[in-house]
C-alpha cells in the first residue's frame, strides 16, 4: 500500500504539474489528498531517508520530506515556486531576508497536519519540525530541483554557500541554541 499510494499520488501530481494553470491544480491535488492523510503519512514515514525525490522532470519535482523537531536544517533557496501539504506533525520554515553583510530572521511561519502553503522562488529560508517527532509532508517544485544550481546560506553572514546534500547536513544546527526559537 505504501509505494501504490505515493505512486497515485505522483501520477496525479504529473498531470497537476503539466497543467495550463499549475498553481491552482497543484494547491487542489494538494488539498484534496488529506482525504488520505493517514495513509500518506504512513508511506512517508516508512521511507528509508528523510528525503526522498519521488519523482523529476521538466515541470516539477516531487519529494517526501520529514523534519526532525530537535535540529534546524541550514538556511536556503529553491529558485522557483515550492508548494507543501503537511500530513503529520507540524513543519516550521524559517525565513530569513537577506541584506548585504547578514541574514535577517524575517520570523517563522509553522504549517500543520491538514495544511497546505507556499514559497515563492525567492524565498530562503531554514526548516525544523514544531512539538515532538517528525514532520512528514509532500513537497511539490515547478521545476526539476536538481537541475538548478542553489546556493545554502551562512546563518549569520548570509554568506552564500553551494547546495550541496552533505552541506546542508553538516550545517545544520541544534534548535535550543538558536535565537529564532527563543
Amino acid at each position: 500500500m505504501t509505494q501504490s499510494i505515493l505512486n497515485s499520488f505522483v501520477e496525479r501530481a504529473r498531470v497537476a504539474a503539466a497543467s495550463d494553470n499549475a498553481t491552482f491544480a497543484i494547491r487542489k491535488l494538494l488539498k484534496s489528498s488529506f482525504s488520505e492523510s493517514e495513509t500518506m503519512a504512513d508511506a512517508i514515514a516508512s521511507l528509508e531517508t528523510d528525503e526522498v525525490m519521488l519523482f523529476e522532470d521538466e515541470f516539477c519535482s516531487i519529494w517526501t520530506c520529514r523534519y526532525n523537531s530537535d535540529v534546524v536544517l541550514a538556511p536556503h533557496e529553491h529558485c522557483m515556486p515550492v508548494y507543501i501539504a503537511v500530513y503529520r506533525g507540524t513543519k516550521v520554515e524559517v525565513l530569513y531576508k537577506r541584506e548585504p553583510t547578514r541574514l535577517r530572521h524575517g520570523g517563522n511561519k509553522v504549517i500543520s497536519a491538514g495544511e497546505v502553503t507556499s514559497l515563492g522562488a525567492d524565498a530562503i529560508h531554514a526548516i525544523t519540525a514544531e512539538g515532538f517527532g517528525q514532520s512528514h509532508a509532500i513537497h511539490i517544485y515547478e521545476e526539476p530541483l536538481t537541475a538548478v544550481k542553489r546556493s545554502l546560506f551562512g546563518w549569520v553572514s548570509g554568506e552564500e554557500v553551494d547546495f550541496t546534500m552533505e552541506n546542508f547536513h553538516a550545517m545544520q544546527r541544534q534548535k535550543p541554541d538558536m535565537e529564532e526559537f527563543r
